[in-house]
């Protein structure tokens, strides 16, 4: 027994693979291995854990893999070996012995082994196994598992354990701890309570789910009846095994988990210095889902992860002390470094966001005008604009309080706090807690800042401790920050004055000079709007002339006389006067009710002299920039006609249908144009001589060909041929040496007359072939004469053969055959002579109803009288039930002429030309053209029917039959169609309709 002699090796496989379920399928493997089986399967059921099942020798997923599962789930009792009727799916016929033993104790049995593979002597059989095997064989596997589980299990205590030494934070330390107990404990979700005694309540969150669930918590709820105010009085563990029949499990806790649809649940309690901090919760959806076990090990887990909460709580405590330090700090250094009262604001209230970890901070201050009124001066992380442009009255709602009563005013829970004044701003921006302090510059109060959070209870004393010491040095850096904004108000009104006589003195431009004055003067004297009149001396009114706030069009519309009106007057305004003479005056406009202080009415009378100035100077200086505009419009007007001149010379060259280049004195590229570039496709063609460009064979003739043009000074012109694309193009080139003075460019044009060679060559072939055409139709009409002379002669000399006298002699016994023979040739010869005459005639362009099949035998007859193709076999297909279809003969005969030709020379005049015909369907027909040639090349077959193309050496091929061809038959409202191989030959086919269009009959 082979298997019993190696259990040993067996065992040390199993004990040295990473894993269980790996050590199984190295173990089963060798198993299957050394019995000679195909397949096997192994089912391990521990005590208290999920069935194992392993499979080798099928594929995953496979009929074979259900099947050996099948019959794992059978009880098998000691070793049994069973004949199948048929081998099972994916096995071979003779694979149909069955072996399968239960592993362990008989009574109580851990798995069961099954062996799938032939019988016989090397086969499965009673023998392949000793019997004691499977009962030690099932101990070995439990053995192997529960010290498997164990090292697992201390190394996720070790894994956790480890987690007290770190600085992560906490949910980096819980999704940590979910991992690790996810290799021992089987759950949906796994999740942290905290328990904060002070108010009574816990918090609830999820940190990791196997499952979807229908909702996550994150949320805060009372301790008082629930399971976790259970396990943190008993500071022991809970375990529920079915939450929809277990009356003892309070209803809060119930209803919890069956919204989420969990029925078990085990919660460990989290023991820090002997107190309960919180539960380790893992649920399920199944009943009795968790063991003793899974107990024992949230158990083991709970104590160090209390240890690692306590230690992350702590480090972040340190964390949050150190960023509060620091941002006191960073508010001291406001005090000195930043005195910009937007910027200091806007500091101030995010650093406290940052440092309460608050959802926003507002900070609102008292009106200098009504010290009853605050005003919210900076706002930070508030959503709606109510919030933002708030303003209360002193005592009303938390943040009149503060300043009110001069303390700090906190609320736990603004919904259920009546000192709320805006309770429906609070709801709309989600708010539930509230801290507000005021903030103080020498024992007087100047506003109040305030932190909120979206959570209830989100504030406690060290939040509000810290945010009165912040408030103390807040208070200092907005008061800096109000007297730096009245130093720099004061510095803004100086210089707006030297920036609006800067103006004057240096912009000619009186309608830009005035509006800088007016804006000038409004944003220095804080007004709404500032407008300026005009007085004309023949009328004696005041027009307006600028403004800030009204159109141009409506300007003039405004006129008033000398003493009517504010402006007429010069009351809250400033006259423009020049020398001794009012042109004019400055007016200054606010909405609202105010009192011009003196100062401000210096400063409006500053900026009207400004402008009283800038009048003058854009009367001095109107016609100078007169004459200046109209010779700047004369100069753009002739610039822009170079312009359109210079792009209509480049649009030409562009677009020009010949090679353009520019070269230098040296012969060199500078320039050329875009059809140049296709011609001569040469990278970096720019800075190049012109004779490098060309290929190397040419370089020393193109260099020659252009120094003579130089030299003579003359136009020259020269062809030459040049590779582009796989093809030979003749080109022209022209070289003309500039005639300009002092010019020493040569401009070289390259046209391409490829195409008109092509054409001068192929009009000397047609004509030669006309010629041929015509000798071959006289010389065949001058044959047929002697021809029929041959024929009667051979006809009269056979009839008198027949004489009686002359058919006995011996001599004359051979002549009737040899004149038969005389007679058939020659009329064989007269066919062959009409047939070139009948060809060579003018088809013209009538059609008449054809025989298809006829034709293709006239063509194949006369094509096999050519010599060379007497080696080649000539193959018909012909469907005898052929309709006749309506074409005109003569250019199919052409057509089928040329393709039959084709095939013969693709095949050099050897193998079998087949032409077949057919009625592919109803409305077409089909002749069709196969030869055993070598095929045509996948970079060929699209351009065989272009015109000139053709692979033939010259002389041989004028590239024009297929292109021909092509037209006849599309004019005949057909269509080509051609299928290669290489190596197995080619085929045309030609498709007609059976029933001619409306226009071919027309023609016919």
């Amino acid at each position: 027994m082979k298997i019993g002699r190696l259990f040993p090796d067996l065992l040390a496989t199993l004990g040295r693979a990473a894993s269980s379920e790996a050590g199984f399928t190295r173990t089963l493997k060798q198993l299957v291995a050394l019995s000679g089986a195909r397949a096997g399967g192994l089912r391990f059921r521990p005590g208290d854990g999920a069935t194992m099942d392993v499979i080798v020798g099928a594929r995953r997923g496979s009929a074979l893999e259900r099947w050996i599962q099948a019959r794992l789930g059978r009880p098998a009792r000691g070793v049994r070996v069973e004949n199948l009727a048929e081998a099972p799916p994916g096995l071979r016929p003779r694979d149909t012995v069955l072996l399968s033993a239960a592993l362990g104790d008989p009574a109580h049995a851990v798995g069961g082994l099954v062996l799938l593979g032939p019988g016989g002597a090397r086969g499965l059989g009673r023998e392949t196994i000793p019997p004691s095997f499977p009962r030690e064989f099932g101990h070995a596997l439990e053995q192997v598992w529960r010290l498997r589980q164990r090292t697992v299990r201390l190394e996720v205590i070790n894994q956790v354990m480890a987690l007290t030494a770190t600085t992560l934070p906490l949910d980096r330390v819980y999704a940590k701890t979910a991992e690790a107990v996810a290799r021992l404990v089987r759950f949906d979700a796994l999740g942290v309570t905290l328990l904060d005694r002070d108010r009574g309540e816990f918090r609830v969150f999820d940190v990791a789910a196997r499952t979807v669930l229908p909702e996550v918590f994150d949320f805060r709820m009372p301790t008082a009846g629930t399971l976790t105010a259970w396990v943190a009085s008993q500071r022991a563990p809970r375990r529920v095994d079915d939450a929809t029949i277990d009356p003892s499990i309070p209803a809060v806790s119930r209803e919890l988990m069956s919204r989420r649809g969990f029925r078990s649940a085990v919660l460990a309690p989290l023991l820090s210095q002997d107190e309960v901090i919180g539960t380790l919760n893992v649920t399920h959806r199944e009943p009795h889902a968790f063991t003793d076990t899974d107990v024992e090990i949230l158990m083991e887990v709970a104590r160090p992860l209390a240890s690692a909460v306590e230690h992350a709580r702590l480090h972040a405590e340190s964390t949050r002390r150190a960023e509060e330090l620091a941002a006191l700090n960073r508010t001291s250094q406001l005090i000195t470094a930043r005195l910009d009262l937007p910027s200091v604001l806007e500091t101030i209230s995010r650093s406290v966001t940052s440092l309460m970890g608050s959802t926003g901070c507002g900070i609102g201050l008292l009106n200098p005008d009504d010290r009853t009124l605050i005003e919210h001066a900076a706002a930070h992380g508030f959503s709606t604009p109510e919030w933002r442009n708030l303003s209360v009255r002193v005592g009303e709602g938390l943040i009149g309080l503060a300043v009110s009563s001069g303390r700090a005013v906190r609320s736990d829970d603004l919904r259920e706090d009546p000192r709320s004044a805006r309770r429906d701003l609070d709801e709309k921006e989600g708010i539930r807690s509230m801290l507000s302090v005021p903030l103080r510059v020498g024992g007087q109060i100047i506003g109040v800042i305030s932190a909120f959070s979206t959570d209830a209870r989100a504030f406690g004393d060290r939040q509000q401790a810290v945010l009165e010491s912040f408030a103390d040095q807040a208070g200092i850096a907005i008061q800096n920050a109000r007297l730096f904004e009245e130093t720099r108000r004061r510095a803004r009104e100086t210089q707006a004055l030297l920036r609006a006589g800067h103006a004057v003195n240096q912009s000619l431009d009186v309608g830009e000079t005035v509006r800088l004055i007016l804006n000038q003067a409004r944003e220095v004297l804080e007004v709404q709007s500032c407008g300026l009149f005009t007085l004309d001396a023949a009328t004696g009114e005041l027009s307006a002339t600028a403004s800030l706030d009204l159109p141009d069009e409506d300007l003039h519309a405004i006129r008033l006389r000398v003493g009517e009106g504010i402006t007429g007057v010069a009351v809250k305004a400033a006259p423009l006067i020049v020398g001794e003479q009012t042109i004019g005056a400055l007016t200054v406009l606010r909405t609202d009710v105010h009192h011009f202080s003196a100062d401000e009415e210096s400063l409006v009378s500053a900026f009207a002299d400004q402008a009283a100035m800038a009048l003058e100077h854009a009367r001095l200086f109107s016609s100078v920039r007169t004459y200046s505009e109209s010779l700047q419009a004369m100069v753009e007007a002739r610039t822009h006609e170079l312009d359109e001149e210079k792009r209509f010379v480049e649009v030409v060259l562009e677009t020009l249908p010949l090679g353009l280049f520019v070269l230098d004195a040296e012969l060199r590229v500078i320039s050329t144009n875009r059809e140049g570039a296709a011609l001569v496709a040469v990278e970096g063609a720019a800075s190049r001589p012109f004779a490098e460009l060309m290929p190397p064979a040419k370089v020393a003739a193109v260099r020659a060909f252009l120094q003579g043009a130089v030299t003579a000074r003359e136009v020259r012109h020269t062809e030459e041929e040049l590779p582009a694309g796989g093809e030979t193009l003749t080109v022209r080139l022209t070289a003309t040496p500039l005639r300009a003075p002092r010019a020493s460019h040569v401009l070289v044009l390259l046209e391409d007359i490829t195409l008109q060679k092509r054409l001068e060559r192929q009009m000397v072939l047609t004509e030669r072939l006309t010629t041929a055409g015509r000798l071959a139709a006289g010389v065949a009409h001058e044959l047929n004469n002697p021809l029929a002379t041959i024929a009667g002669c051979a006809e009269a000399l056979k009839e008198r053969s027949q004489d009686s006298h002359l058919r006995d002699l011996d001599a004359f016994k051979d002549f009737p055959s040899y004149l038969g023979l005389i007679e058939e040739e020659a009329y064989r010869c007269k066919e062959i002579t009409g047939s070139l005459l009948h060809f060579v005639r003018d088809p013209g362009s009538r059609r008449a109803p054809t025989d298809l099949n006829v034709l293709v035998d006239k063509v194949l007859e006369l094509i096999g009288h050519q010599s060379r193709y007497a080696q080649s076999r000539l193959a018909r297909r012909l469907d005898v039930e052929l309709p006749d279809v309506v074409v005109n003969e003569g250019q199919l005969r052409q057509v089928f002429l040329g393709l039959a030709s084709n095939a013969l020379d693709a095949m050099d005049g050897r193998g079998t030309l087949t032409v077949t015909t057919r009625r592919v369907n109803a409305r077409e027909i089909e002749i069709a053209f196969t030869d055993e040639g070598p095929g045509i090349p996948a970079h060929i077959l699209p351009r065989v029917f272009d015109p000139f193309f053709t692979t033939k050496p010259p002389g041989q091929g004028t590239g024009l039959g297929l292109a021909i061809a092509q037209g006849i038959v599309a004019d005949h409202d057909g269509r080509f169609e051609v299928d290669t191989r290489m190596g197995a030959g080619t085929t045309f086919r030609v498709i007609l309709p059976a029933v001619p269009s409306e226009a071919s009959r027309t023609r016919s």
